[in-house]
C-alpha cells in the first residue's frame, strides 16, 4: 500500500467541477473512474477526491509485471486491513474483506488499473456493486481495463472523469504551488507548451530550469529565460523511461516523429506505415486540423507528438547515430521539395548537428524562411557554423549574414550581432548597413552610431533613404509621412521594410490626430489578400501600431476587436516583453491599475534577461504610472529610477506614451512644479511635430491631474482630433461647467463603452464639485454616488480627480483608522460600534474628522485595500483593555 502525500496540491482551477462530482459519487458508494495518460495528475486528482471522506481509504498500485499474478493486489490489500490472519487462501481472503467491509465503509484507490490482475478486480467490482467498497479507478485508458471494471464502468451509478490537458490557470496553480511565489505569465506559457499541458512534465522541466538557474526569480516573479534549450537530466530521463516501457515499433515511430517535426497526414503514412495507427491509438502522437472547409467538410491533417512529448525533449534522448538513422529514413521517405519551409529548415538543422555539409542554397533558403517566420533561434542554430567559402554568391551570403545578425538581436546579444556586420559596412547593401543601424539604435542605445551607419547619399538605393527615414522617425525626429507612404508603397525595397514605414506613417498619423483614418487604412491593409500571405515578420512589424491605435482611438471598438481576431499572434511570435507592456498599457488606460502593474512587471522581468528593444526604460515609465495610482509609492520610486538611469530613446517612436505616463509620477515624487515643467516640455513637444492627439492627452492628464488646465481649452483641443475619445472629451466643456444628471451620465456612458472606466467616475466625480459649489446640493450627491459606483471596479486606484480617499494610518488616530477601514468595508455605523466597543455618535465623530484629514466628504469616496488589513495597529482585545470606554458604558 502506498501512503497518501502529506500535503496535497491546490486544486486545479478546471477540474474543479470534476473534483465535486467525483467526491460526491465516492460518498453515495458510486464507483469513479478517472481516465487519463501518464502525467496527466490522476493520482493527485483521486486523492484530493478521498482527502474529505468520513472513512479509511487505501491506496493500492497495479504493476504490469504482477498483471499475470492471480489475486496479487488483493493480497496486498488484505496484508494491509487490520486482522490477526495471515498467509490467506484467495477464499479466505475474500471472506475476510467482506466481513471487514460489512462493518464499516472503505474507500478503495486503485491506481495504474490497466495492470490490475483478473481476479482482484473482479473481487473488488462485486464489492464495488454490494456497496462494501467505494471504488476510485484510475487508468490511461477504460478498453485497457480488466473486463469487470469494464462491466462496472457501464453500470449506471458509475461515474467517468476525463483528465485534458492542462490549461493555462491550472498551470498557474502547479506553478505557483512549487515556487510558492508568483510566475511569470510569459514563463507559466512557455512551460505549458514544451510540456503540451501534462502536469508530470511540466513538474520536471520546472525543476531542470531551475537547476539551470535560468528559471529564477526577477523582481516579484519567478522568470524562465526563454532561450533556454530544454534539456536537462530530469526531463531527459521522464521521457527516456516513457518511450522504454513502449514496444519498440512504437518508440521508434515517436522518435523519428521528433526528428520530422509535425507532419501532414499523408506524409505521416508514408513514414510510419502499419505503425501509424498504433502510434495514435498509444496518445503519444495525435492529429490535428490545420485547416477546414466549413461547407464541404474537408480538412487537412497533420500527425504531432502528443501526452506532454516536445520534438526538442525528445530528440535530446537520441544518440547521434540514432538522429543520422532517422534523418536518412526520413529523407529516402520524401524528397525535401514536398516538406513546408520550417519541416525543411528542422532538417538542415538536424544535418548540420552531424556535421553534414549543406549546399549553399538550400542553406540559404532555409534561412530565409525561417527568418520569415520568426524562428531566430533557429536562424541562429543554421548560421553557427556557417561554411562561407560554400557560397559563391557573395550577395546570398551577406543575406545570411544579415538575418543572423537580426536574429543575434531579437535574442538580446546586440554586440555579438553587431560583431558580425561590422566588416561589411562600408562596402555593404543597404539592408545591411539598415539592420546594423536598427542593432546601434536600438540594441546598444547609440543614435550617434546608429546615424554614422545609416547616413545616405543621394545615389544611395532607395532602400537606403527608407531605412535613415525610419531611423530618424523611433529617434522622435520629425519626419515626412507622405515619404514614408511612398516607401511603403515601393515594390522595389523588401516587404519587411515597407511594413515597418507603414506602421511608423499610422502611429504618426494617430498622434497628428487622425487616429480613425490610420484604422481604417490599417484595416483595408489587413483585409487585403496579400495580408493573409504575407510573413509573420511582415505582419510583426505592423502589429506595433496596434497599442497607438488602440489609445488613440479611446478603447477597444467591436471593428477594432473584429480586427484584432483576425490576426494570428501566436504565428506573429511577438517579443512577449512586448505583448506584455502592450497589455499593460490598454488596462492602464482602463484604469486597472493593479493588472496594469502586474504586467508591467513580468514584462520587466523578462528584459532583465533580453532586452532587444531597451524596452526596460519605457516598460518602468507605465510601472511608476500605475504604482502612483494604487498608491504604492515605494514601487513608483524605484521603478522611476529605472527611468531615469535608462537611455531616452528607450521606446522608440512610442516615447510620448512614456512621457505622458510621468506627469502623474513627477506630480506625486517630486511635486507641482516638477510635473508642470514635463507637462511644458512635452506640450512643445508635440507642437513642434504638429501632433495634434498628443497635445490633446496631454491637456486631459493636465486638467485630471489639476495641473491648472482649463476645460475649455481641453475641449477646444478636442475638436480638432478624430475619434470616440476626442469626441467625449470635446463635451468636457459644456458638461463640467454646467452640469446637469443627463448630460453627465450620458458623457459617463460614453466612457464606459470604451472601457475608460477611470475617465468616467473623474468625470462624474469633477461634475459633482462643479455642482456642490453652485448649490445644488442634491445632483451633487447623485453625481458623487455615481462617480463611486463607476469606480467600484478600480480597485485601489485614486487620482485627484476621483476624488476617493485612501485611509492613510500616519493622517489619522489609531480610533480614526480603525474606524475609516471598517466604513470602507461597507459596515454601518452600528456595526463599527458594536465593533469597537465605541457609541455609533462617536463614530460618526471620529469618521467626520477622518474625511477633513483625508479631503473627502463622504464614506462613499473612502477607498478600501484589496488587502484585508487589522482595523488598528494592535488587535482589538490590547486596544480595548487602553481605552477607558466599554461597551456599557458606550451605550
Amino acid at each position: 500500500m502506498n501512503a497518501s502525500p502529506r500535503a496535497l496540491p491546490q486544486k486545479l482551477p478546471s477540474r474543479q467541477h470534476a473534483y465535486q462530482e467525483a467526491h460526491a459519487s465516492v460518498l453515495q458508494g458510486a464507483p469513479v473512474f478517472i481516465v487519463g495518460q501518464f502525467g496527466s495528475g490522476r493520482t493527485t486528482f483521486a486523492h484530493q477526491t478521498l482527502s474529505n471522506h468520513p472513512g479509511k481509504s487505501y491506496w493500492i498500485t497495479a504493476a504490469k509485471a504482477l498483471q499475470e499474478v492471480p489475486f496479487a493486489l488483493l493480497s496486498t490489500l488484505t496484508a494491509q486491513l487490520p486482522t490477526q490472519t495471515s498467509n490467506f487462501t484467495p477464499a479466505e481472503m475474500i471472506s475476510e474483506l467482506v466481513q471487514y467491509t460489512a462493518n464499516q465503509g472503505l474507500y478503495l484507490f486503485l491506481d495504474q488499473a490497466e495492470h490490475a490482475d483478473e481476479q482482484s478486480a473482479a473481487v473488488f467490482s462485486q464489492l464495488s456493486l454490494t456497496g462494501n467498497i467505494h471504488l476510485v479507478v484510475a487508468t490511461s485508458a477504460i478498453k485497457h481495463l480488466p473486463q469487470s471494471l469494464k462491466d462496472l464502468r457501464t453500470s449506471a451509478r458509475a461515474t467517468r472523469i476525463e483528465l485534458t490537458r492542462l490549461t493555462f490557470a491550472d498551470a498557474e496553480v502547479i506553478l505557483e504551488d512549487v515556487f510558492g511565489g508568483q510566475v511569470n505569465s510569459s514563463t507559466i506559457g512557455t512551460l505549458l507548451e514544451l510540456s503540451d499541458g501534462n502536469a508530470l512534465h511540466l513538474h520536471e522541466l520546472t525543476l531542470d530550469a531551475q537547476k539551470a538557474k535560468v528559471l529564477t526569480k526577477q523582481g516579484c516573479y519567478w522568470t524562465l529565460d526563454r532561450s533556454w534549450n530544454p534539456q536537462g537530466p530530469r526531463i531527459s530521463d521522464l521521457i527516456a523511461s516513457r518511450l522504454h516501457a513502449q514496444p519498440p515499433s512504437i518508440r521508434e515511430a515517436i522518435e523519428l516523429l521528433a526528428v520530422t517535426g509535425r507532419l501532414k497526414y499523408p506524409f505521416a503514412q508514408q513514414l510510419l506505415g502499419s505503425t501509424l495507427p498504433q502510434v495514435l491509438e498509444s496518445r503519444l502522437a495525435k492529429l490535428v486540423t490545420l485547416w477546414q472547409d466549413e461547407t464541404t467538410g474537408e480538412r487537412e491533417l497533420a500527425v504531432v507528438l502528443s501526452s506532454g512529448l516536445a520534438p526538442q525533449t525528445v530528440l535530446n534522448t537520441l544518440t547521434q547515430a540514432q538522429l543520422r538513422d532517422y534523418l536518412r529514413r526520413a529523407s529516402d521517405t520524401f524528397p525535401r521539395d514536398v516538406l513546408t519551409s520550417n519541416s525543411r529548415a528542422w532538417f538542415t538543422r538536424h544535418r548540420l548537428m552531424l556535421g553534414i555539409a549543406i549546399p549553399a542554397q538550400e542553406l540559404f533558403d532555409d534561412v530565409v524562411t525561417s527568418a520569415q517566420a520568426r524562428r531566430f533561434a533557429q536562424v541562429v542554430a543554421l548560421t553557427d557554423a556557417l561554411d562561407r567559402e560554400s557560397f559563391t554568391d557573395q550577395g546570398m551570403l551577406e543575406h545570411v549574414l544579415v538575418l543572423r545578425a537580426d536574429a543575434l538581436y531579437e535574442l538580446g546579444k546586440p554586440e555579438v550581432a553587431l560583431s558580425v556586420l561590422q566588416p561589411m559596412l562600408q562596402t555593404g547593401s543597404a539592408q545591411l548597413r539598415g539592420v546594423a543601424a536598427k542593432i546601434a539604435f536600438a540594441g546598444l542605445g547609440r543614435p550617434d552610431l546608429a546615424t554614422q551607419i545609416i547616413d545616405s547619399e543621394p545615389n544611395d538605393p532607395v532602400e537606403s533613404h527608407a531605412y535613415r527615414l525610419l531611423l530618424l522617425s523611433r529617434a522622435q525626429q520629425v519626419v515626412d509621412t507622405v515619404k514614408l507612404r511612398e516607401y511603403a508603397a515601393d515594390q522595389s525595397i523588401s516587404p519587411e521594410l515597407r511594413a515597418a514605414c507603414l506602421a511608423h506613417a499610422l502611429i504618426e498619423d494617430c498622434y497628428a490626430g487622425r487616429p480613425v483614418s490610420a484604422f481604417e487604412e490599417l484595416a483595408g491593409h489587413i483585409a487585403d489578400k496579400s495580408w493573409s500571405l504575407a510573413t509573420p515578420a511582415t505582419q510583426a512589424e505592423l502589429f506595433f501600431a496596434l497599442p497607438v491605435l488602440s489609445s488613440s482611438l479611446g478603447g477597444v471598438s467591436p471593428e477594432f476587436g473584429a480586427l484584432l481576431a483576425g490576426i494570428d499572434f501566436a504565428g506573429l511570435a511577438i517579443n512577449h516583453a512586448n505583448y506584455l507592456t502592450a497589455h499593460g498599457l490598454e488596462l492602464l488606460e482602463q484604469g486597472v491599475a493593479l493588472g496594469a502593474l502586474e504586467a508591467f512587471e513580468q514584462a520587466l522581468a523578462l528584459a532583465s534577461y533580453s532586452d532587444p528593444y531597451l524596452l526596460t526604460g519605457f516598460a518602468a515609465s507605465f510601472a511608476a504610472c500605475a504604482a502612483v495610482l494604487v498608491g504604492d509609492l515605494p514601487k513608483a520610486r524605484m521603478h522611476y529610477s529605472v527611468v531615469q538611469s535608462s537611455p531616452a530613446m528607450a521606446g522608440q517612436i512610442m516615447r510620448p506614451f512614456a512621457d505622458r505616463a510621468l506627469l502623474p509620477v513627477l506630480l506625486e515624487l517630486e511635486g507641482q512644479q516638477a510635473a508642470e515643467d514635463h507637462l511644458a516640455h512635452c506640450l512643445a513637444h508635440a507642437e513642434k511635430f504638429g501632433r495634434r492627439l498628443s497635445r490633446l492627452r496631454l491637456l486631459h492628464d493636465a486638467w485630471r491631474l489639476g495641473l491648472s488646465v482649463e476645460v475649455d481649452e481641453l475641449s477646444e483641443a478636442a475638436a480638432l482630433v478624430q475619434g470616440p475619445l476626442a469626441q467625449a472629451l470635446a463635451q468636457y466643456a459644456s458638461v463640467i461647467e454646467a452640469p446637469s444628471q443627463s448630460a453627465v451620465e450620458g458623457l459617463v456612458s460614453a466612457h464606459v463603452a470604451s472601457q475608460r472606466l477611470l475617465y468616467a467616475a473623474e468625470v462624474a466625480h469633477r461634475a459633482s464639485v462643479v455642482a456642490r459649489d453652485l448649490g445644488q446640493r442634491t445632483l451633487a450627491s447623485r453625481l458623487l454616488a455615481l462617480a463611486t459606483e463607476t469606480a467600484v471596479p478600480l480597485e485601489q486606484v485614486n487620482t485627484p480627480s476621483l476624488g476617493r480617499g485612501r485611509i492613510i494610518r500616519s493622517l489619522l488616530t489609531e480610533r480614526e483608522h480603525a474606524t475609516c477601514v471598517l466604513a470602507a468595508r461597507g459596515a454601518s455605523n452600528q456595526e463599527i460600534a458594536e465593533e469597537l466597543f465605541l457609541s455609533p455618535r462617536t463614530v460618526e465623530g471620529h469618521l467626520q474628522r477622518s474625511y477633513t484629514k483625508l479631503g473627502i466628504a463622504t464614506r462613499r469616496q473612502l477607498l478600501p485595500s484589496s488587502v484585508r488589513e487589522p482595523v488598528l495597529e494592535e488587535n482589538l482585545e490590547e486596544l480595548s483593555e487602553a481605552l477607558p470606554v466599554s461597551r456599557q458604558s458606550a451605550t
